[in-house]
């Protein structure tokens, strides 16, 4: 026999079935891809060997590393001959685990390397830390993929593994609601003092009086005695406060309007016994003095700190805010909820955080338009997250 052709999925296949059919001493003759399949055609005639042996240069072997690191090979005419000769052997003079020599065609080579391209197209690469035999890598994999970043889903499959729990979708959406729930309706209705901080344009003044209203329909009694009162806490500007002034003659309550530490300090000092919402001003959050009020306050009259955030927020803005009132463990209100969906990746920021979500609020609406988060409304929510 002197011909013989083979069609296989792979070349390497290929390889083995011409050199048990032909010996080790066969040579290819010519390789392609038909149909998705290697078509391998080798030859043990004589001639054909004598041939191929005449164009062998001297034995050397190839290097793993350079096989895969080195640049394709160019078809050049100012290639250096000897260059260009020291690729060829290269290519050529391939020793196999049996010691016998393999002649590699560049076409073996490049459908080799396609191969590999092809495998490591789909393909997912993450380290032990994240998915480890006792995962269940399909929801691990399917969780990440809708956005929960790793570090979340690594953390809430080891708190199932060590709850003795499946760690499946429907268990992993209940721990990150539990991780990320703060009740805080008993919160506000026990506290003395509630501020209301944030940053520009995220909703406070009309978060402030969203409060005072829920405030006033938990209690009718609360406003017959002149108990609550809203307090504009800011620069002198006269829209933020005709805006509270305009929520205040709504809901039939007082707005007061301080613009200094100094004044706050001592209306809450006068105020010990009032219901007092105050609507912070950013101006005011970098300055370690009232952060200290803030601070004397929560420890002292069972005060509240409302961080408001505007759904659909970075994690850089979030990381940093958090800092900034890490001591204080603030409530996060998420608002301007029905102009952005918040998703799977800002709720593991929010989780990575250590955030506590109480409220959420949507529209500008402040009668009946304040809702408290729930863990099992959180986690129904994320169920329908869209991939």
């Amino acid at each position: 026999m002197t011909l013989h052709k083979v069609i296989s999925d792979d070349s390497m296949s290929a390889m083995d079935e011409i050199s048990k059919v032909l010996g080790n001493e066969a040579v290819i003759l010519s390789t392609k891809k038909l149909n998705g399949k290697i078509e391998i055609i080798g030859s043990n005639d004589i001639k054909d060997v004598l041939k191929s042996n005449k164009n062998k240069p001297s034995k050397s072997k190839l290097n793993f590393h350079d096989l895969f690191t080195k640049k394709p090979l160019k078809s050049d005419q100012n290639l250096d001959k000897n260059k260009q000769n020291l690729e060829e052997k290269k290519v050529n003079n391939h020793m196999n685990d049996n010691g016998n020599k393999e002649v590699i065609t560049l076409d073996i080579l490049n459908n080799f390397k396609k191969e590999i391209n092809n495998l490591l197209e789909n393909m997912i690469i993450t380290d032990t830390s994240t998915v480890s035999n006792s995962y269940d890598k399909s929801n691990f994999l399917k969780l990440i993929k809708k956005g929960y970043s790793r570090n979340i889903v690594h953390s809430v499959f080891t708190n199932l593994e060590n709850l003795d729990k499946a760690k499946n979708d429907k268990n992993f959406y209940t721990q990150l609601s539990n991780k990320l729930i703060f009740p805080s309706k008993k919160r506000l209705n026990e506290s003395s003092v509630i501020f209301v901080t944030g940053l520009s344009g995220v909703g406070k003044t009309t978060l402030s009086a969203k409060i005072a209203s829920f405030l006033l329909d938990s209690d009718t009694t609360v406003n017959q005695i002149n108990n609550i009162s809203l307090i504009n806490f800011a620069p002198k500007s006269t829209n933020k406060v005709s805006d509270l002034i305009n929520y205040g003659r709504l809901l039939n309550i007082n707005v007061h309007s301080l613009s200094t530490i100094e004044d706050l300090n001592k209306f809450l000092l006068a105020n010990k016994n009032r219901k007092l919402i105050v609507d912070v001003s950013k101006d005011f959050l970098m300055q370690k003095s009232f952060v200290d009020i803030m601070n004397e306050n929560i420890k002292s009259f069972n005060s509240s700190l409302i961080l408001a955030i505007q759904s659909g927020t970075n994690k850089k803005s979030i990381i940093s805010q958090m800092l900034m009132f890490e001591k204080l463990k603030p409530i996060i209100t998420l608002t301007k909820l029905d102009e952005t969906i918040i998703g799977a990746e800002e709720l593991s920021n929010f989780a990575e955080s250590n955030c506590k979500i109480g409220l959420l609020s949507s529209s500008r609406n402040i009668i009946d338009a304040l809702a408290f988060a729930k863990e099992e409304v959180l986690a129904q929510y994320m169920n329908e997250i869209q991939e």
